[in-house]
């Protein structure tokens, strides 16, 4: 039995580096600080490589508020332009976002966050019912095709990680040549995957990013916290991922009760 498991242990960890990414390259890191019912510029910190500071993003809140650390969109919505973008669809890229969200994950969810390309393109992820229930991207201005989509868990009350990576493979960075493959992460787990299409790949900056709404529409907001939010250059590889999502409370529960078994055996007097 022991082998079998360790056998297991062993297959599941080879996938795991097999299917790993080169590391994603931090472009920016923002954070919300202060307490203001009527939020600005002033409630934000924005770091890009090392720690320095990252000047090129402007916020624009919709409304809300920003208290604990964490911006309460309210219905509304903050919209964060980058000035200084040098991404775009063509691209690989990872964006990161840690949201508390509450509500019946049975009826569909308004649009949570968005990426926008500075041509009215944009892609939203929110969670919709029907046969395709679940978590998953919803583009407007361009189509996807072998959209997946699953319900993934969301802990009511608690914060989670959702992570959008884009990967162009070997055309990174060209003009509208071969396929992307988005993936969409909740708390480590893949549960949305689709294609973009060479001919809806663009050279437009991808310059746009929303909290609680649609990039290019103030409408179908989302109610929800938001805490931290990421942007990187390249897909992330599986380390980061499991390193950045914020882990299932069972599977808390769980390692932490293996460590707990793990001390008193260690401290059981030897025989």
């Amino acid at each position: 039995m022991k082998k079998t498991l360790l056998l297991s242990s062993c297959i599941i960890l080879l996938g795991a580096f097999a299917t790993a990414h080169a590391a994603g390259t931090l472009v920016w890191d923002m954070t919300f600080t202060g307490t203001s019912s009527s939020p600005n510029a002033g409630n934000i910190v924005v770091t890009g490589t090392g720690g320095a500071p990252y000047e090129s993003l402007s916020p624009s809140f919709g409304g809300g508020s920003v208290t604990n650390d964490a911006y309460h969109s309210n219905g509304s919505r903050l919209t964060i332009t980058d000035s200084s973008s040098t991404l775009s669809m063509c691209n690989s890229f990872s964006f990161v976002v840690k949201a508390e969200l509450n509500g019946d994950s049975a009826s569909n969810w308004p649009v949570l966050f968005g990426l926008g390309e500075s041509n009215s393109w944009n892609l939203k992820v929110n969670y919709t019912k029907g046969e395709n229930a679940g978590w998953g991207f919803a583009p407007e201005g361009y189509g996807l095709s072998g959209l997946t989509s699953m319900a993934g868990t969301v802990a009511q009350g608690a914060e989670q990680t959702f992570i959008v990576t884009v990967d162009a493979g070997t055309n990174d960075g060209t003009a509208q040549t071969g396929t992307s493959t988005l993936t969409l992460y909740l708390n480590g787990e893949a549960i949305a995957t689709a294609t973009l299409a060479a001919a809806n790949r663009t050279n437009e900056k991808l310059d746009t990013f929303t909290l609680g709404g649609r990039p290019m529409n103030d409408s179908n907001n989302q109610t929800a916290e938001f805490s931290n939010v990421r942007l990187y250059q390249g897909v992330l590889s599986a380390e980061q991922i499991a390193a950045l999502s914020v882990p299932e409370p069972a599977a808390a529960s769980l390692s932490l009760a293996g460590l707990a078994l793990l001390a008193l055996r260690r401290r059981r007097p030897q025989e």
